[in-house]
Formats: structure tokens, C-alpha cells, sequence
């Protein structure tokens, strides 16, 4: 979920089934959405909203088919094993999907899928415990780079997004990504846990991770990773500090890659009325989520960045399988 600055940024159901013509609009009638990951699962949250929105719009012969484990790759290979020329097939992806298959060897990525529409995500925050005695985010950095080791930084597992994202932090302060005492959690409820009993210096997630700890004194933040202040968090970006650091938890939707441009487009078209429909709009606000729509080129060159970004950390980090 690095996003550099290449990258940067209803109506009726008739809205939603015109396309450039007669014929790709008459197609896109049903969806068949797969989910890498069970239910309630950040990619499973994304296709219920997908779900949620498009139904509002009247496209209604909408199925949702969770198929979870493999960090997403069995669903990738599922899906491009069983969906060859489904014109109304996408899958769901997020960093994890573009992650995983760096640090373990898989039998499938990202590359044997089309990918057509990045769609919301969050920006990475850090935060530390309300009491802990780490001022600000400028404080954080001149501890870590004073004494790697004294602060421990809480995330998710090994060669997940927050281990990348604080790498990459240590990288831009000078030091070395393996200079990253990273203590690795199996959820976010254990990585917010770590935080409060102290046994993480600082963590990282993203805002929605933290909200109720944050409402509660428990936890503040110091930093976001958002090109510019997030409404209503009067807390300063990376690059107001000095760190051109950009990441986001995303997710996305790809179509297989046996359709031909004239399919694709016409389910991109959907895809680019979702994102500007009210309910959508509405689901994103109620989530805390942020649009972070890219159409099909964009969000390929994005994904294109992010995998060769995060291969070059996870190397460095000895995670890499290659």
C-alpha cells in the first residue's frame, strides 16, 4: 500500500447499466464477487459494500463467494482457474493480496489476474499509549535512531503492511530496515492490546483500527501516512515531518484475464459509477473509509510500484521467497 505521487488521486439504476454502448450495458446485470478471506474480513467488508451500493442502484443478481486461507491466494487461483470469459466475474484484493505471495511461495499473484479499479482504503496511522513518554512523532524517530532497539514497534505479521511501512520509515531516517525491532500480532485486537499493556512502544494500523481507543484517551496518534491532514484528525502527515512517506490499507477489484477490452471496460464502467453514487459515498463515510478510486491503468502502474517497492524492503528484511 504505497502510494507514491505517480499514483495520487446516485443516481438510477439506468445509471448504472449505460455504458459507451447498447451492447456492454445489456451485459452487466449480475455480479459474482470473490472474496479472498471469510466473513467479516477487511476484503469481505469491501464486497458487502460493493454488494450494498450496487443493489441500491438496482443491480440486484449480486453473489458474494468467500473462500478464504493462503493469504487470498486460493482465491486468486480459484478464481482464475473457474472464471475464464465470465464477463461479470471480479475478484477483491487488497495490499495483503500483493504482499503475501513476496514472502511465501505461491502458485499464483496479482500478475495472472487484470486488475481494474482500486476503490477506498485507509491511510497508516501511528499511535502510542496516551501516557507513553514518547512526545511526538519527531521524538519517536530521534529515540529509534539514538537506540534501534529500545523501541518496539506492534503491527501485523512478519512481511505484513506495517512491518513494510515502518521499514520504509527507517530507511528515509537513515537506518536499516532490519534496525526495526518489529514485534509481529496476530490480529488488530492483539496489535491494540500490545499498545496498552506497553509492550509495544508505538503501533501502527489504520485509523479506524484505533478510533475507539483514541475516543477514549487511551491511545493518540502521532503521525499519518495521507498526503494531507485527514478531516476532523488534527494530527500532522509524514510529509509535514520530513518523512515523503504515502501508504494506505486499499482494496480493489480485478476481472480474469481471458475478457477482452471491450468486457472489461464494460464492467469498469460500473465500477466508476459506484464510486461516485451517493450510497457509496455514504457506506464509505460510515466505515471511515476513504475513496481512493484509480480506473484500470492508474491502479495497474500502482500496483506495479507497490509490488517492486515492497519486494525491495522485504529483501532487505531477508522475507523475500526470491
Amino acid at each position: 500500500m504505497i502510494i507514491t505521487r505517480r499514483t495520487t488521486i446516485a443516481s438510477l439504476a439506468v445509471g448504472f447499466l449505460l455504458a459507451a454502448a447498447p451492447s456492454q450495458a445489456q451485459t452487466i446485470r449480475s455480479l459474482d464477487i470473490t472474496v479472498p478471506g471469510g466473513p467479516g474480513s477487511g476484503l469481505d467488508q469491501a464486497a458487502r459494500g460493493i454488494e450494498e451500493a450496487l443493489r441500491a442502484e438496482g443491480i440486484n443478481n449480486i453473489k458474494v463467494n468467500n473462500v478464504p486461507g493462503g493469504g487470498g491466494m486460493i482465491a486468486i487461483s480459484q478464481f482464475v482457474t473457474t472464471k475464464e470469459g465470465n464477463k461479470n466475474a471480479v475478484v477483491v484484493q487488497g495490499a495483503g493480496t500483493v504482499f503475501f505471495p513476496l514472502t511465501n511461495k505461491t502458485p499464483v499473484t496479482l500478475a495472472d489476474v487484470r486488475p481494474l479499479a482500486r476503490l477506498a482504503g485507509e491511510y497508516e496511522v501511528i499511535a502510542v499509549r496516551q501516557d507513553s513518554d514518547v512526545k511526538d512523532f519527531k521524538d519517536l524517530m530521534a529515540r529509534f535512531k539514538a537506540n534501534p532497539g529500545s523501541i518496539a514497534w506492534g503491527g501485523g505479521s512478519p512481511g505484513s503492511t506495517e512491518n513494510i511501512f515502518f521499514a520504509r520509515l527507517a530507511k528515509i531516517a537513515g537506518m536499516t530496515p532490519k534496525q526495526v525491532n518489529f514485534i509481529p500480532h496476530p490480529n488488530t485486537g492483539e496489535v491494540v492490546i500490545s499498545a496498552l499493556n506497553g509492550q509495544a512502544t508505538v503501533v501502527g494500523g489504520g485509523l479506524q483500527d484505533f478510533k475507539t481507543q483514541i475516543e477514549a484517551k487511551k491511545l493518540r496518534l502521532l503521525a499519518v501516512a495521507a498526503p494531507e491532514r485527514l478531516p476532523g484528525v488534527d494530527v500532522p502527515t509524514l510529509r509535514e515531518l520530513g518523512y515523503d512517506v504515502v501508504f494506505a490499507n486499499w482494496r480493489g477489484v480485478s476481472v480474469h484475464k481471458s475478457l477482452d477490452d471491450k468486457s472489461a471496460t464494460a464492467l469498469a464502467d460500473v465500477f466508476a459509477k459506484l464510486v461516485k453514487s451517493a450510497h457509496w459515498k455514504k457506506i464509505l463515510d460510515d466505515r471511515g473509509w476513504l475513496d481512493l478510486y484509480l480506473p484500470e491503468a492508474p491502479y495497474q502502474t500502482f500496483i506495479a510500484d507497490e509490488t517492486r517497492q515492497a519486494k525491495e524492503i522485504l529483501t532487505e528484511l531477508g522475507l523475500a521467497t526470491q
